[in-house]
């Protein structure tokens, strides 16, 4: 499989997008792989009726993840361990200005998702640290592989202003656009809306997170943090399970089969 997995880009013009974008450092980059790559990634990805999913079933997400190495189509590890190798640590680090990035090996959190109608992943920050390698998540890269995505399916990835007064962005999810964005605490973004695809089409995407070593002023947040948008109605249940699903040792319980 040769290095060059990716189209070309203007990465100049891309660095200066990325530090400008609103309301957080992000780009939005469309036919993100060679043609080949993306349609050969889309062949492969798993049906949602597999076995190895891991279920998210809960008020806040409904989803199916999946970063267990024995389980991941063949040619879809081999795109993954790429992504993570130093070649494309460098690529990425040049193109967002973020130094000493580094790979997850674990994939922990990434590797593939699947959404299925009816599904959804409230607004959330990520983890800081990770809980196992101690480093601090830095950006995040999701690809989407959704072959004549409609609007009206929805699915669209939403990016919430710093103070969550407000949606600034919505991002659809179509076939071969990738989303990079810096995390941090004030990174708010998900899918809260229910998906409205036709029974059968799913939602699809990869996911890789790229880490560093600690800043120094970074709080220590071992999992995501999920809150309700400015319109939501006040829900205790809903605040509790907001609650368990933050906590590290609650976190499992609240939310995965």
């Amino acid at each position: 499989m040769s290095y060059s997995i990716l189209s070309h880009y203007n990465d100049e013009i891309l660095s200066e997008s990325f530090a400008k974008a609103q309301p957080f450092p992000h780009l939005i980059i469309d036919h993100f792989f060679k043609e080949e790559v993306a349609e050969a990634l889309c062949d492969v990805f798993p049906n949602a009726d597999e076995a190895f999913w891991y279920q998210y079933n809960n008020r806040i997400e409904i989803k199916l993840a999946c970063n267990q190495i024995e389980n991941l189509p063949p040619y879809i590890l081999g795109i993954l361990t790429k992504l993570n190798s130093d070649h494309y640590l460098k690529f990425f680090s040049q193109l967002t200005g973020i130094t000493g990035l580094k790979s997850d090996p674990l994939m922990h959190g990434g590797g593939m998702h699947c959404i299925k109608p009816g599904g959804k992943l409230d607004v959330h920050i990520d983890y800081s640290i990770h809980p196992i390698l101690k480093l601090e998540r830095r950006l995040n890269l999701i690809v989407y592989l959704n072959k004549n995505w409609q609007a009206d399916y929805g699915g669209y990835l939403e990016l919430w202003e710093k103070d969550m007064s407000q949606c600034a962005k919505k991002i659809l999810p179509i076939f071969n656009r990738a989303v990079i964005f810096a995390t941090d605490d004030t990174s708010w973004h998900g899918h809260p809306e229910p998906l409205t695809s036709p029974l059968g089409i799913c939602r699809k995407s990869l996911a890789l997170y790229y880490l560093t070593e600690p800043r120094p002023a970074t709080k220590e947040r071992l999992r995501a943090q999920f809150v309700p948008r400015p319109h939501d109605p006040y829900d205790a249940e809903l605040d509790k399970i907001r609650q368990l699903r933050s906590g590290n040792e609650t976190a499992k319980d609240a939310y995965r089969v």
